[in-house]
Order: structure tokens, then C-alpha cells, then sequence
């Protein structure tokens, strides 16, 4: 395999693991969100030229987003890390090990956003109700909640206003849901 054989001749030699560590770090942070590795980044650490970067990033992302990867059981790993060198297959599982909790984490969000609506965000304001047509002195407190869901084609306020039953029985489902 042609991205073995590079990865091999690059990562391979001991005085550019420190690089190959950095980079598989750069990548689990892509996957969870924050800035990923960039080419400029590690052009000058290991002499790769676009074209093999691009396809040792291809290959470490799908390596780290692969939920097989995450029990970190080499049997269950999949065959491109199997074609690995050794010390590669090692700073990878290394890398899983470390990261597992937040690739889980991040993987988990990302397909429940692709499959589900998802609250995204959230925003409250309590009232008090102090009369209404039906009583003079009614002084109940109301929660106005602002939920925001999106999917993958739109986005949307949810408005709700909640008595105080009402936000019980509303929490006990969410911890219900949570748990």
C-alpha cells in the first residue's frame, strides 16, 4: 500500500516521532472540534510533500474515526493499521488510549447530529404571574424556556412556558434521558 510506504519512510526513523506524535494529536484534535493539523504545520518536520500529506492525514483521520479503533483491541483494528509498522500501530494505539474518552465524546455528538435533532443551545426567563382574568391574585411563578434544535436542514426556537409542576415533570425526563 502506497500510504504504508510513505508513512514508513517518513514517520518510521526515531528522531521524527516527536512529529508523528504531534500530528496524530493535531488530528484527534480536528475530530473533537478544535484547529486540526495544517500542511505548513509539518511540511519542514518531515519533508512531505502535498501530496503525501494529504494522504497520511486521510489515513490517520479514518484510523482515529473508526469505532472499531476506539476499543483498542488491535484485533479489532482496522486493516490499514494492521499495514502499519510497528512503531506507527504503537504511537497510534498510544494516541487512541490517551484521547479514547474524547473521540468518543466527539464521534457520539457527531452522529447524533447527523441522525437526530439536537438542542444545541438553551436561554430561560422566570416569571411571576401576579393575576389573570380568572384569578386577581394568582402569584405563580413561570419559567420561559428558549430551546435551540437543529438538524441537519434547519434550526429552531422551541419556546415552552412552564408552571412549576410543568418544569418537574420536564426535568425528570431530560435526567431521565441523560442517564
Amino acid at each position: 500500500m502506497g500510504t504504508s510506504q510513505t508513512l514508513y519512510i517518513n514517520l518510521f526513523t526515531e528522531d521524527k516521532i516527536h512529529v508523528l506524535k504531534e500530528f496524530l494529536h493535531a488530528c484527534a484534535d480536528e475530530i473533537c472540534g478544535r484547529p486540526g493539523p495544517t500542511y505548513s504545520k509539518f511540511v519542514n518536520g518531515m519533508d512531505w510533500s502535498r501530496e503525501e500529506y494529504e494522504e497520511t492525514y486521510k489515513l490517520i483521520s479514518m484510523l482515529l474515526r473508526n469505532p472499531s479503533s476506539l476499543h483498542l483491541i488491535e484485533e479489532k483494528m482496522p486493516q490499514e493499521y494492521h499495514e502499519l509498522p510497528e512503531q506507527i500501530q504503537q504511537n497510534i494505539l498510544s494516541c487512541l488510549k490517551v484521547r479514547r474518552e474524547q473521540l468518543v465524546d466527539a464521534l457520539s455528538e457527531d452522529y447524533s447530529r447527523e441522525k437526530h435533532d439536537t438542542v444545541t443551545d438553551f436561554d430561560w426567563r422566570l416569571k411571576l404571574v401576579m393575576g389573570s382574568s380568572k384569578l386577581a391574585a394568582l402569584r405563580e411563578p413561570l419559567l420561559q424556556l428558549d430551546l435551540t434544535v437543529e438538524s441537519k436542514e434547519s434550526r429552531q426556537i422551541l419556546g415552552l412556558e412552564l408552571n412549576k409542576d410543568e418544569l418537574d415533570t420536564f426535568m425528570n425526563a431530560m435526567e431521565s434521558i441523560v442517564q
